[in-house]
Formats: structure tokens, C-alpha cells, sequence
């Protein structure tokens, strides 16, 4: 086994990890915080269609959470859209909209190296 690969496992073992802790946390929040989580959006039409997913199992509550991390993560758009009132935005204190935008984007940010540590696997230029 050359270097190369060994690295490349081993950056994608980290990956899958730092993946299940995220899942894990995620999971935390859907089991112990989502009720809290859902009153905080009692006027977003987006929020309110998502709502269905917590009686949906495992990942329907994970799909709940990464919803509402979104509507986090891309306020904006959100707000234009008219998916997410600007009044319940406002009520989200900014610790925890400032968690949830984190989340977000560790998120993105695994799945995008997931996918580059993939490719750089299979095209085997490194070798």
C-alpha cells in the first residue's frame, strides 16, 4: 500500500467519523430539542410542511433537522421565497441560530469531501 492511499483512507475514515458525530448530534436534537426547535417557527410555511417528518423514524427526524438547519443556513433565500417569516427568524436567539447555520454547513462541507476523497480514490491519480 502506498502513502497515498493509506492517506486517503485515512482522511475518509476521519470523514465517516466526524459524519456519525454529526448524526449522533442531529439525532440528539430530533429525540430532545425538536419540539422546542418547532416552536420557534410557529409562522413559517416551511418549517410546517417539514413537520411531519418527526413521527417518520430515524430519518425522517434527521431530514427534520437538516430542514431546519437549512432554513437557517439560507435565510435569505428562505425569506424571499416566503418559506420562512421573518418574525420567527428573529426569535431564534442567535446562539443557537448561529449553532444551527454551523451545523448546516459542517454538513456540506463533509458530503463535499466525501464525495472529492471518492474521486481522487477512483481516478487514481495520487498512486
Amino acid at each position: 500500500m502506498s502513502t497515498a492511499r493509506f492517506v486517503v483512507g485515512l482522511l475518509s475514515a476521519s470523514v465517516f467519523l466526524c459524519m456519525s458525530v454529526w448524526c449522533g448530534v442531529a439525532l440528539y436534537m430530533a429525540y430532545k430539542k425538536i419540539e422546542m426547535l418547532l416552536h420557534l417557527f410557529p409562522k413559517s410555511v416551511g418549517v410546517k410542511t417539514l413537520t411531519p417528518l418527526r413521527h417518520a423514524g430515524i430519518w425522517g427526524k434527521l431530514m427534520l433537522i437538516g430542514g431546519i438547519t437549512g432554513y437557517v443556513a439560507f435565510s435569505r433565500l428562505y425569506l424571499k421565497n416566503g418559506q420562512l417569516s421573518s418574525e420567527d427568524l428573529q426569535a431564534i436567539p442567535n446562539s443557537l441560530r448561529l449553532k444551527l447555520a454551523i451545523m448546516h454547513w459542517l454538513l456540506v462541507t463533509l458530503v463535499l469531501a466525501m464525495f472529492a476523497l471518492c474521486i481522487i480514490s477512483k481516478s487514481g491519480l495520487f498512486y
